[in-house]
């Protein structure tokens, strides 16, 4: 599909992402013949059920959604999946177990209700990790329950409808200020970690290879604008305009963008400890099913496929 000449890119997300009104904005998108068309998704089942029925050519994801529906027939849409890594996005940006107005630590936790996007799959495990190593077991020292995208799991916090949930990108950031609270960062725990990636549907890939190449070029020459220091005022106008985070927590946030821990994987390249990280955390909290032995070997699954981004 066209759009003012250029190749129409349908780019399926959970949130918004400083690095795309940059892209768009700065021409690095147009320089490279593409009009992305962002689409907010309701969750990883929908998203993936999407991605694979062709309503996204690409997906901004947790790894650990590809590797759920790559790896584990379990998955929510069953059955095992040619879905690819084709580049690495960001550390977490900040992710953290975030706690409703009221619950400090995860002591507070015990005995109450978390939400999660799905319970078998993206940051759920990271949540049960966090949360294990105070002790704290799942299905008897808390209940578990799915509450959809990280916006929405934001605002269902702030209600108190939950006790605690994931939150990064900013998120933790304005739940924090509008008085929840910052119970542990996945990086005390976990690091190196891997917290969004691009994805895409391996013969959308293999037909499309120019326009993955493109996007993905596009993509690093916005991220590097994004962290490059000189250009701070700019990103900073950006994390205001497009994330809605003002002042201070805009500051906060600009930090976390340009972290080497946490921050932007402005070369896209995808760090193979990180995705190990992941793939052991779905092996230690998925269950049998998802601790298959093929986990062990990422290399050899073709989870990841580097060869548009070094185009």
């Amino acid at each position: 599909m066209e759009k003012f000449g250029r190749r129409r890119v349908r780019l399926g997300l959970f949130s918004a992402s400083a690095v795309t009104p940059v892209a768009r904005s700065g021409g690095h998108f147009a320089a490279h013949g593409l009009a992305v068309a962002e689409e907010a998704v309701t969750s990883s089942r929908a998203q993936f059920h999407a991605l694979l029925a062709g309503a996204y050519d690409l997906v901004l994801t947790s790894p650990d959604n590809v590797l759920a529906y790559r790896l584990d027939a379990a998955n929510p849409l069953g059955g095992t999946h040619d879905v690819r890594i084709i580049a690495a996005v960001d550390r977490g940006l900040g992710l953290s177990l975030v706690g409703a107005p009221g619950v400090r630590t995860r002591e507070d936790v015990r005995g109450r209700t978390v939400a999660v996007d799905v319970p078998g799959s993206g940051f759920a495990y990271t949540l049960y990790h966090l949360l294990a190593a105070a002790g704290l077991r799942r299905d008897a020292d808390y209940r578990v329950e799915p509450a959809g995208t990280t916006p929405r799991r934001r605002e269902a916090l702030l209600t108190g409808t939950y006790a605690a949930t994931m939150l990064g990108a900013g998120h933790d950031v304005a739940a924090v200020r509008a008085g929840c609270h910052r119970i542990a960062r996945v990086t005390e725990l976990v690091r190196p970690y891997l917290g969004t990636v691009v994805a895409g549907f391996g013969p959308w890939l293999d037909a499309h290879g120019d326009v993955a190449a493109g996007f993905l070029a596009a993509w690093r020459a916005a991220a590097a604008d994004v962290v490059e220091p000189g250009r701070r005022a700019g990103t900073l106008r950006v994390i205001e305009d497009h994330l809605g985070l003002h002042g201070a927590d805009a500051d906060e946030f600009y930090r976390v963008l340009v972290s080497p821990d946490e921050g932007l994987a402005a070369d896209g390249a995808v760090d193979a400890a990180a995705l190990a990280a992941i793939a052991r955390l779905r092996a230690e909290y998925g269950g049998p099913d998802a601790a298959a032995p093929e986990l062990t070997d990422l290399a050899a699954t073709g989870i990841v496929d580097d060869r548009f981004r070094r185009r």
